[in-house]
Parts: C-alpha cells; sequence; structure tokens
C-alpha cells in the first residue's frame, strides 16, 4: 500500500512541471573525453617506488629504470609459474 502511494506521489511530481505549462527541454549529454592513464615512462627513465621491507612496517626507497622494473615484474611472475607448474614425481 506504501509504495503504491509512493509510486503515485512519483508521478505526479514528474508530470507537475509539464503540466504547469513550463517547456521541456532535454539537455544534451555532455561528451567527456575517457580519462586518460599517465603516459608510461621511458625505458631509461627512473622510476621511484616505495617497497615494503619484510619485517618492518616501514618501506624503502627504491629507484630503477622502467626497463629494471619490467624486468623485476617479468622474473617475479616466471618464477610463480615455474612454482605452480613444478610437481614432483611421486
Amino acid at each position: 500500500m506504501v509504495s503504491l502511494m509512493f509510486a503515485a506521489v512519483l508521478l505526479a511530481a514528474a508530470a507537475a512541471p509539464a503540466q504547469a505549462g513550463a517547456p521541456t527541454t532535454v539537455e544534451p549529454a555532455v561528451a567527456t573525453a575517457p580519462a586518460r592513464s599517465p603516459p608510461k615512462p621511458r625505458a631509461d627513465e627512473m622510476v621511484c617506488k616505495r617497497e615494503p621491507v619484510l619485517g618492518s612496517r616501514m618501506k624503502e626507497r627504491v629507484c630503477l629504470t622502467q626497463a629494471d622494473w619490467e624486468q623485476r615484474r617479468a622474473d617475479a611472475r616466471a618464477d610463480i609459474e615455474k612454482a605452480q607448474t613444478n610437481n614432483p614425481i611421486k
């Protein structure tokens, strides 16, 4: 019952401006440009990141070139894949 009353109030509120003689115009949708990600650093550009230290709550600052970061990420992924596929023979 309450939901029917709520729906009736919403319909009446939506219809009220149209009945008052006010011109109804639909504003065109504003085209927004998609959010751009920051440009990727060049391979020889130094990039500093803060990494956690094992056994500490503090982080340390590590600066490497972009190529070194990518190589580090590839090595870590290769190590994980190797550990997951290395099944000993029983």
